[in-house]
């Protein structure tokens, strides 16, 4: 993990059952040891986060709206040193516990406050982890005998957070990692995201944007690109990009060079998209890559396919006509006699 960079890392507790309406703390004074095995903890944490396809993102509340952004900003003008590191991650799970008083359903665990550069991206990750039972072979006497024990299920974080440093659409948070459901509001509300929106959604609007774009040059034959290849290197560039976000002014420059007509479009409409967004991969692969399977048929293919002729579907009758040489000699080959 030569990209991870750990700086500053601290863990709490927050005590807390759900059908009880009482929340307590058990607060650190004392940052974690950055070790071989914290570092590896931290970078596992983020290999996680950077899976989950439909982050919830958006901007930081400003300082005077809510506590959490305040005592951060707080953090940043003062240094990001550790003493100061250790009294805004006090204040800030003091915030939480007073928001949780009263809540019905939500659940404790650890919160671990990770300050760590990863690809060069300075941010700060709070991870809610919980323990889960598990069992160990442990020796005894002449033969190994199974006992249980307790384990950080960090697979399966409850909430996470990452705050990048910079401008813009920083805050990115994940759904719950079992059921991929809502966000319990309690987080949203005691980080302070503002204007928030899905990373489909951001992905969407983006595509409908990129439909208005001119087709750009390859950049190795100097012609223009048909919409066929243009989606694929779309595809490509999105799966390159550094923490798998797009930027419009990156976006120009890699497919238009010295021209910005998305930049310009985003300037024409007043959209927020050029302060960057974390693409939703299978959305955008969805828009160009169509599947379809039923009655134990299927096919897997792209728009450029329907262009070019080689799929062809006939909405009256049902009928889908599929030309290829190829194709047809595998399926024949498999068939046999």
């Amino acid at each position: 993990m030569d990209q991870l960079i750990v700086h500053n890392l601290i863990v709490h507790e927050l005590k807390k059952q759900p059908e009880m309406a009482e929340a307590e703390l058990v607060l650190s004074k004392e940052t974690l040891a950055i070790t071989e095995q914290s570092i590896e903890l931290i970078g596992r944490l983020d290999q996680i986060f950077e899976r989950k396809n439909d982050l919830l993102q958006g901007f930081l509340s400003e300082p005077d709206e809510a506590l959490f952004p305040a005592y951060y900003q707080n953090w940043l003008m003062d240094g990001r040193n550790r003493q100061n590191f250790v009294t805004f991650s006090n204040d800030t799970m003091k915030i939480l516990r007073q928001s949780l008083q009263g809540v019905i359903g939500a659940k404790g665990g650890y919160l671990l406050y990770a300050d760590y550069t990863m690809e060069e991206q300075r941010m700060l990750g709070i991870f809610l982890i919980r323990e889960t039972p598990g069992l160990v072979f442990v020796p005894e006497e002449d033969h190994l005998k199974l006992s249980s024990t307790q384990y950080l299920d960090v697979d399966h974080m409850a909430m996470a957070v990452r705050l990048l440093a910079g401008s813009g659409r920083t805050v990115q948070m994940i759904r719950h990692a079992r059921t991929q459901g809502s966000i319990s509001q309690y987080f949203t509300d005691w980080v302070g995201i503002d204007r928030p929106e899905t990373s489909a959604e951001l992905t969407q609007n983006f595509l409908e944007l990129v439909e208005e774009l001119p087709i750009p040059k390859d950049k190795e034959t100097g012609f223009a690109m048909n919409e066929g290849e243009f989606e694929k290197a779309l595809v490509k560039y999105a799966a390159k990009a550094p923490q798998q976000t797009i930027r419009a002014k990156d976006f120009d420059e890699f497919f238009y060079g010295n021209e910005q007509p998305l930049q310009d479009m985003l300037t024409e409409s007043d959209g927020d998209l050029d302060e960057g967004f974390r693409v939703d991969k299978r959305s955008l692969r969805k828009q160009y890559y169509l599947r379809a399977g039923f009655g134990g048929l299927s096919i897997t293919c792209t728009k450029d396919h329907f262009r070019s002729g080689q799929i062809e579907v006939d909405e009256a009758t049902g009928k889908i006509t599929i030309v290829s040489d190829e194709l047809a000699s595998l399926l024949l080959d498999q068939k046999g006699e």
